[in-house]
């Protein structure tokens, strides 16, 4: 049963920890956010001490500054924390300094990338903070709560924290020692720190902290951020049953940077989802393709334990640009990873790509290019591609030296854009006109390649598209693209519903009982009745498929269709077998996607 936060029950808190979207794009197509995960985190950790942190989310196009004084006001919280990034660090620039205003009393406090990355740069641009949090939240959130006041003595005893001290001066504490044990933080318990029933979704899971990748355009590339930390398995199934339990989830996005590291754990992961939920509750997860290309036998493990989706990274289809970000992946490994994912009826493989990073010239743009189409030939409809433009993310080894990757940053707080879709730095050959113009080339192409594809889309692969849209909501570029085709629609989605079936799935002893009913439109030239068939051709109906495909209108079982026609001299040759024919006819419409059946 799904919990529904009642706000009346239990507002009162000692901190209110703030999501502010800075994205209304995305915000103003949806009526759900997905829940920023590290702040329920704080919440979990501080619930466990006594303290009690409430967690809301906001568009920074809604008035916050008029609506945070008066949930504060209301849960009476002498702290007000923000996360904070590279889109939204602009809004709350402009927000804090008003907040500070009707809530002189407030302590706020900022944490998330955005900090961690770039601490001096984050207090600058918004100075008079209490403090700012560097690295992992629980400990010093936790401390922060305990403490009577902050003074600079408080301030200076708590590791992982940036403030400025009384005599203005921005002061760094000492580094946190990360918990080597994340079991101990436990799982956030959502719906007892969720203010905004109904607008946020959480199908989120973290089963590790870390990565060992040392991407050089990744904030976790720097070496200082590269300790991985795993949760114990038990921990991570409780956590699945729980979401499933309390927000009646289907589908799981396990977000960590490289899921399938270790084998071991991987497959005692699978095998006990398989044996509680049978496949039946679907997820996603990173993969690096080098550790995949060695293990590639553990993919029909991964299917049968409701893998649906799998991202690869992508980055680049040029081996010195994917060896110059220190991937440590190539470009074989991606393209056989990709052919055996498909083999294995994984549904879909997610790569992105870079335009614009490190060494970026036309023509190792064009390679990429190339490669994407390659990936989408060698599995067509399993493969999703996307694009984004280099954002110098604070922290990582590109964004800190720049010109050791070919790169010149022109605009190093990105305030010109939202972070990967607008351009932040040149190359030595391409400048940000040029950039943009390739990145727009790349979007368009690939658009232009899902629908070459869709002739090339195993029937297999059309249900499973289907399905999971139906059936979990889980949607990409393949099934929009498809169920804006009514061919498509109208045939899979009654289909994988439930209660219809393609001719070939009919029993031959069952045809005679069964109901068929078209599911396209006919066209017409005031003569005859023409066929559309899914690639747009206009067929002329033959005067049988004619009566087959007008009669097949869900009205009349097939024996009833068939008595029709034999009993017509139209239909009746000397050498005609009419059931056979009709046999034959159907198939034909099977192939076009036009008639679906329905057993009595």
């Amino acid at each position: 049963m799904q919990y529904i936060y009642n706000p009346q029950e239990n507002t009162k808190a000692d901190a209110l920890l703030v999501q502010l979207s800075a994205n209304p794009y995305f915000d103003m197509l949806s009526s759900y956010s997905i829940g920023q995960l590290g702040l329920y985190y704080l919440a979990e950790y501080a619930d466990r001490f006594g303290y009690i942190a409430k967690v809301k989310y906001y568009n920074s196009f809604d008035e916050v500054s008029k609506l945070i004084p008066q949930i504060t006001e209301k849960i009476s919280c002498r702290i007000l924390g923000f996360y904070v990034d590279s889109d939204n660090i602009w809004a709350l620039r402009t927000l804090i300094p008003l907040l500070q205003q009707s809530c002189p009393n407030i302590n706020i406090i900022l944490g998330g990338p955005q900090v961690t990355g770039d601490p001096y740069g984050t207090l600058r641009l918004i100075p008079n903070v209490t403090c700012g949090v560097i690295g992992e939240g629980e400990i010093p959130f936790l401390k922060l709560l305990q403490a009577n006041s902050y003074s600079d003595d408080i301030l200076s005893n708590i590791n992982g924290l940036i403030y400025y001290n009384s005599y203005n001066e921005l002061i760094i504490t000492k580094s946190q020692e990360q918990n080597p044990n994340i079991d101990e933080f436990g799982y956030p318990k959502r719906e007892k720190y969720c203010l905004d029933s109904g607008k946020v979704t959480f199908s989120q899971l973290i089963t590790g902290r870390g990565c060992m990748g040392r991407c050089a355009f990744c904030f976790e590339g720097s070496i200082e951020h590269t300790n991985l930390r795993i949760r114990n398995i038990d921990s991570c199934l409780e956590e699945i049953d729980y979401l499933v339990e309390t927000y009646g989830a289907k589908y799981i996005n396990i977000v960590d940077d490289t899921f399938i590291l270790n084998r071991k754990r991987t497959e005692e992961f699978c095998n006990r989802l398989i044996n509680k939920y049978n496949g039946n509750i679907k997820w996603y997860c990173e993969a690096r393709a080098d550790i995949l290309s060695k293990n590639i036998d553990i993919l029909p493990l991964l299917k049968k334990s409701g893998l649906v989706k799998i991202q690869l990274g992508g980055e680049s289809g040029c081996q010195e640009i994917l060896d110059a970000y220190k991937k440590g992946v190539t470009i074989k490994q991606l393209e056989f990873v990709t052919k055996k994912i498909m083999e294995a009826g994984i549904p879909y493989v997610y790569a992105n790509f870079i335009i614009g990073g490190a060494f970026e010239t036309e023509s190792t743009f064009n390679k990429t290019l190339d490669f994407a189409k390659k990936l989408m030939r060698i599995a067509p409809g399993h493969v999703e591609v996307s694009s984004s433009v280099f954002t110098p993310t604070p922290g990582s080894p590109m964004y800190n030296n720049p010109e050791e990757y070919g790169l010149k940053i022109i605009d190093k707080k990105c305030i010109r854009g939202a972070s990967c879709s607008f351009v932040f730095a040149e190359t030595e050959q391409l400048n940000q006109y040029k950039i943009w113009q390739l990145r727009n080339k790349f979007n368009n192409e690939i658009k232009n390649e899902y629908t070459s594809l869709l002739d090339e889309i195993s029937i297999e692969q059309l249900k499973n598209i289907f399905y999971l849209s139906t059936k979990f909501s889980i949607d990409t570029p393949w099934s929009n693209l498809l169920k804006s085709k009514a061919h498509y629609r109208n045939y899979f989605e009654p289909l994988v519903r439930g209660g219809f079936y393609s001719f070939s799935e009919i029993p031959i002893d069952d045809i005679f009982s069964s109901i068929p009913l078209r599911t396209t439109h006919l066209s017409s030239d005031g003569v005859a009745f023409y066929r559309i068939k899914r690639s747009g051709e206009y067929i002329k109906n033959s005067n049988l498929a004619n009566a087959l495909i007008t009669l097949s209108a869900g009205k009349l079982t097939f024996l009833d269709i068939f008595n029709m026609i034999k009993s017509n001299p139209t239909f009746i040759t000397k050498n005609s077998n009419i059931l056979d024919e009709c046999i034959s006819i159907y198939r034909e419409f099977e192939q076009e996607f036009s008639v679906i059946w329905k057993k009595i």
